[in-house]
């Protein structure tokens, strides 16, 4: 039996007869009698003359499978697909007949699709949580998306951010929402599409592994359906995302793809050493999106720790990003701004501000119950309209600001008269200050309700019933919540600051930042001036936004484009004389020393930094622990290199291996600190040392064992220093900052 023909029907009744569709009835009939092999000729006879009734092909697909048949089946469901290719129950069909046949990993494919369609299909799930715990099977990749007007373009979607936010939390935030957003369509391949790949960075090998699409339909669906992280299917779903990565091996890039970073990466251990070693090896482009600069414009809002990670990462932008994506053109302009403060040497690389302005989804299935929100709709029923401020409870978004300008305007008007102030989000850095004043002030315990939790598919109901929505915030990024509600047709309050009047879409009131009289003014307006609040509302009516596909096609069109450009993969030019230190912490902004720090590392064979400075890998590990020094353009002569080394808990002998001369050893004894001098030559302008050490631990384990042994390391590497040879000042500068104690200005 073809896929194309169903084999020699019976004689179907004349055309003309008072009853056409008697022949399609007798197949149905025999169907439900289980007459497989007579509905499959009377399905067959149906069809000869009818070969687009799509939904009969499925049903002679149905019956030749049940007859035993399950590769005419399997053909009569690709013949039913060429008329129906968005049906997920078919797609499902397609994966059974697959696996009767024994073809899994086809079988996977096809569920795969039926989950690209339906991500909310717990059949299909659980088809391909099965098969992606077989070997042979996890290892094929799913469907990727079809090559369509962008060519040749292979994007790979670096999900780290989101599947850690996963481990922890149910419900996604801001930035989780725009990965789950930008990924999606891409994954779908509507519009313009490329080759997709989901990827997890693993910091242990400087590499990558591949995350089934499916998974990641699986985790986005649950996330945004609620809230609970105890859920048995989200735990479920987690942990199939957890073992498939953890079974799957390590990702080769295409040749020439694209690293898109569309969450953050600014916490990843090494991160940028190994975008480097993919671009040797695979020519790599890598483009982050950058949602905000806030822990260096507003320090004051994130943990010393964050602010520092930040730095560095932030440092190493121009020197291995291919293009950058900018949530925002404020965002864009504070990358400009900080680039020209902190390293104005290096020049960033081409930028393409994204925009955020994708309308809010509305649930595809009803709302979980969530009793907060249910209450409220019952109290707006009673007449107590609810003022909505949607955002974590953090130090950024000043909630105590918001707080206490309704503490005035309930001493001016009565608690009565006002809306609810309804707070929804969960609590974050330095949040407690708000809960305390909740608890602590009297007339804000009937006046405001706080909704932590609350799942995605409750927030367009959220939106909807509010009488207006506000937002405050010491920066932001862009500020999806101003813009989500701008989608719900709402008139929306927020100050003029940073990208929320981008966010605003020319609809939003703006007030002065940190002006509480302002503030309280507009809440006023909006609270009790209903032509004020109707005009506001058309605005956001009218606002034009974009939808999320053609966001990232915007972004698909952008990678193309810049694929013809030269790559990015030299560091920067070490300045001679100048100390470099491999340790981590306490950095408050971005510098070239810290750039250089990240940047003169080379191989797999490096730990992460410590405070500090930087372990090797042991020479056995297999990975290659070099040093990478680009000189200032024109140098001439030799160079003398100073190394600042650490030992391990043992004596260990080193060898350094310059390129194009003699290696050198030396032993250093245990814990011990030695400062190794060289002199190198450098005709080509880059001196390329390698440092090789066997395994030895770096601590000794205490006497009752009980604790733990570290991991293997090789050496320690504090500092580095490169100068002319007959550059005495800078060789004794060097020895002095390594000898003597410098005191620091008092903090």
């Amino acid at each position: 039996m073809g896929q194309d023909q169903p084999p020699a029907p019976r004689p179907d009744p004349p055309r003309g007869t008072a009853d056409p569709r008697a022949s399609l009835r007798r197949a149905d009939s025999l169907r439900d009698a289980r007459d497989w092999q007579g509905a499959a000729e009377a399905y067959a006879a149906w069809l000869a003359g009818r070969p687009h009734d799509w939904p009969a092909w499925i049903q002679y697909g149905h019956a030749l499978k049940e007859a035993g048949d399950p590769a005419a089946a399997l053909g009569a469901y690709r013949r039913a697909e060429q008329g129906r290719p968005g049906d997920a129950d078919l797609q499902m069909q397609i994966g059974h007949a697959l696996k009767l046949l024994g073809h899994l990993p086809e079988a996977r494919l096809a569920y795969a699709r039926a989950l690209d369609i339906d991500p909310a299909n717990d059949s299909a799930w659980r088809e391909v949580s099965n098969l992606l715990g077989q070997p042979g099977v996890a290892a094929v990749a799913a469907p990727e998306a079809q090559l369509s007007l962008v060519g040749d373009l292979c994007v790979v979607f670096d999900l780290t951010d989101l599947l850690s936010w996963f481990g922890r939390n149910r419900a996604p935030s801001g930035i989780q929402r725009v990965q789950m957003e930008l990924v999606g369509p891409a994954l779908r391949g509507s519009g313009l599409a490329a080759r997709v790949i989901l990827a997890v960075y693993d910091p242990a090998t400087l590499g990558w592994r591949a995350l089934p699409r499916e998974a990641f339909n699986r985790l986005a669906s649950l996330s945004r359906s609620g809230a609970d992280a105890r859920d048995p299917a989200w735990e479920q779903a987690v942990a199939v995302a957890r073992q498939a990565l953890e079974a799957a091996p390590a990702l080769v890039f295409p040749d020439g793809a694209w690293l898109v970073v569309p969450g953050s990466s600014w916490w990843l251990a090494n991160y940028h050493l190994a975008v480097r070693l993919a671009k040797a090896r695979h020519g790599l482009r890598y483009a982050p999106l950058v949602h905000d600069c806030g822990p260096l414009v507003v320090p004051e809002h994130s943990p010393p720790a964050t602010v520092a990670e930040f730095a560095r990462w932030f440092a190493g932008l121009a020197a291995h990003a291919d293009l950058l994506l900018p949530v925002s053109a404020a965002t864009a302009e504070d990358l400009r701004r900080l680039q020209a403060l902190h390293l104005p040497s290096l020049p960033l690389p081409p930028m393409l501000v994204v925009g955020l302005d994708g309308a809010m989804r509305d649930a595809a299935a009803p709302a979980a119950p969530h009793a907060g929100v249910d209450a409220l709709a019952g109290q707006a029923q009673a007449g107590r309209p609810y003022a909505l401020f949607l955002g974590t409870l953090e130090s950024r978004k000043n909630h105590l600001f918001v707080l206490n300008a309704w503490l005035a305007l309930i001493r001016r008007h009565g608690a009565g008269k006002l809306p609810l102030l309804v707070l929804a989000g969960r609590t974050g850095f330095m949040g407690e200050a708000v809960l305390a004043l909740l608890r602590g002030a009297p007339a804000l315990r009937d006046a405001v309700v706080l909704l932590q939790d609350v799942p995605d598919t409750a927030l367009p109901l959220l939106y909807r019933r509010a009488l207006f929505v506000l937002y405050n915030s010491d920066h932001e990024g862009w500020g999806l919540p101003v813009t989500e509600a701008i989608a719900h047709g709402k008139a929306v309050l927020a100050p003029d600051h940073s990208a929320l009047p981008e966010a605003g879409r020319g609809a939003a009131i703006l007030f002065r930042p940190h002006s509480e009289p302002d503030f309280a003014a507009k809440v006023e307006q909006l609270a009790f001036d209903p032509a004020f609040r109707a005009a506001a509302e058309a605005r956001a009516a009218a606002a034009p936004l974009r939808g999320w596909q053609a966001i990232g096609d915007a972004v698909l069109g952008r990678l193309l484009r810049e694929s013809a450009a030269p790559r990015r993969q030299d560091p920067p030019p070490i300045p001679l004389g100048t100390i470099i230190r491999f340790g981590i912490g306490g950095e408050t902004a971005p510098s070239l020393p810290t750039l250089l720090a990240e940047a003169l590392r080379d191989g797999e064979g490096w730990h992460a930094p410590e405070a500090w400075g930087c372990w090797t890998r042991p020479a056995s590990s297999g990975g290659r622990a070099a040093l990478r020094l680009a000189l200032p353009p024109g140098t001439t002569g030799r160079i003398r290199l100073h190394l600042l080394l650490r030992a391990p808990a043992t004596a260990q002998p080193i060898r350094l291996v310059p390129r194009g001369a003699e290696p050198l050893a030396m032993t250093l004894a245990p814990t011990e600190d030695a400062i190794a001098a060289l002199e190198l030559p450098a005709p080509d302008g880059v001196i390329d040392l390698a440092l090789e050490a066997p395994a030895a631990p770096a601590t000794l384990p205490p006497d009752d064992g009980v604790a733990e042994p570290g991991p293997e390391v090789g050496i320690g590497l504090i500092s580095v220093m490169a100068c002319r040879a007959d550059d005495l000042l800078a060789r004794l500068d060097y020895l002095e900052h390594q000898r003597f104690t410098w005191p620091a200005a008092e903090a």
